[in-house]
């Protein structure tokens, strides 16, 4: 069991022009707590599938499904292998090219913090140091790539020791803040949120997002943290 007992939270709001043309969110995420860690998954489904946001979905399952079981002392590029397996179970009798979606999560197993992500979005970590990982997007094609193709999951890997707390977002969220101030926006994002009652802050980050203060905002939103409490 880890020595330290970590909690979190989500919410996800779903774009005003997907409510405008009836499409559904599109987003999808899960923070499941267990007596040996954590697991936080965010899945944006991409725009232009029709059945993305079934494939989000597949994807989050997915996720927690492998890493209950999956030995992480052992090689970890076998990871990936069984996740797309699930998930092609999962989004069965639709086709992985009607379900793309992007992939970011944090598992916290066995003392290590496992990040792994495919595609767009913004991973936060705090804690001895502070730092930023996102995609490196083709600036003349804009092109996100999902879970499934080529790409293989990129691995980070941290002693649990060295971080307090994550955060992970889907891209409707990371794109609108200016690179050089998104870790002090998800700092305080921490800040505000991690002491309030959890029914409360659900609601009130539900509100914040719904009232998106950038102007001309589409996309839908969602948002995860993970935080570390006291030594169990």
């Amino acid at each position: 069991m880890n020595g330290n007992k970590w909690i979190g939270w989500g919410v996800s709001q779903i774009g005003p022009l997907h409510i405008k043309n009836n499409i559904p969110n599109q987003d999808s995420f899960i923070v499941k707590e267990y007596n040996w860690g954590i697991v936080g998954v965010v899945c944006d489904g991409l725009g232009s599938k029709k059945y993305s946001h079934i494939g989000s979905n597949a994807l989050v399952k997915s996720i927690v499904q492998v890493s209950e079981v999956f030995d992480f002392s052992k090689d970890i590029t076998l990871f990936e292998p069984l996740v797309f397996d699930e998930w092609k179970e999962n989004i069965n009798p639709y086709k992985e090219e009607e379900t793309s979606t992007t992939l970011l999560f944090v598992i916290i197993k066995n003392s290590k913090i496992y990040i792994g992500r495919v595609g767009d979005g913004a991973i936060a970590i705090f804690g001895k140091d502070s730092l930023l990982i996102e995609e490196d997007k083709d600036s003349f094609t804009n092109y996100t790539t999902p879970f499934g193709r080529d790409t293989l999951i990129e691995w980070e890997i941290y002693d649990e020791v060295e971080v307090d707390s994550i955060i992970i977002c889907s891209d409707g969220i990371s794109e609108d803040i200016e690179h050089d101030k998104k870790l002090d926006f998800f700092s305080s994002y921490l800040l505000n949120y991690k002491d309030m009652n959890s029914k409360i802050r659900t609601k009130e980050i539900e509100k914040w997002l719904e009232n998106w203060s950038v102007r001309g905002h589409t996309d839908d939103k969602t948002i995860v943290a993970l935080i570390k409490g006291k030594n169990e």
